[in-house]
């Protein structure tokens, strides 16, 4: 009994405008569209709704074809990567990164094969830091990196050998750092 005073009641609280169509029951629900009124045009879509119903002992408003007014945003796939070589190396030919294989070695040698806290925590293959205080550059992914090396480290580059390019800019302050980096690239 008190179910189908609800239903009773919802059918009261339907505009006459909405039942036009057909006979709202709790079996069947008829589609129609809002008509024009006297709210602003923005505020007056072409939605088609259906119409208050119930099911059961529950109540619904349901809407069809309505627009998604709030686009999911867009997600970089490249920021969902797993860290392995095969996509550095993809990353770096994307971004038209110069001597692959040798910023491939720096990448191994700085993040000690991808294991050290500032690739795991910051996301920076290369070591990069502040020049103002020598803090490492933090990252929101590592392909980040992959672009700040380009746009920190390559531009600098104007031709040459590459390896006395790293020394002449003082890339790292260990003497040794490209002869193992030139190890690591001849195994690549």
């Amino acid at each position: 009994m008190k179910r189908y005073i609800g239903l009773l009641l919802i059918l009261l609280a339907i505009p006459s405008w909405a039942k036009n169509d057909k006979k709202v029951s709790t079996r069947e629900v008829s589609v129609s569209t809002f008509e024009p009124d006297s709210m602003p045009k923005v505020a007056c879509n072409d939605r088609q709704a259906m119409h208050l119903a119930s099911i059961g002992n529950k109540r619904y408003v349901m809407f069809k074809n309505v627009e998604n007014e709030y686009p999911e945003p867009e997600v970089d796939p490249d920021e969902y990567l797993e860290l392995t070589v095969e996509n550095l190396y993809k990353m770096l030919d994307k971004y038209q990164v110069k001597f692959k294989k040798i910023v491939m070695a720096q990448a191994l040698l700085e993040t000690g094969y991808f294991q050290s806290d500032v690739c795991l925590n910051l996301h920076n293959l290369f070591g990069l830091r502040h020049p103002s205080d020598g803090s490492y550059y933090e990252f929101d992914n590592w392909t980040q990196s992959v672009k700040a090396y380009r746009d920190d480290v390559q531009y600098k580059y104007l031709g040459g050998d590459y390896y006395r390019f790293l020394d002449r800019i003082g890339y790292a302050e260990d003497k040794l750092y490209t002869s193992k980096v030139r190890r690591i690239a001849n195994t690549l």
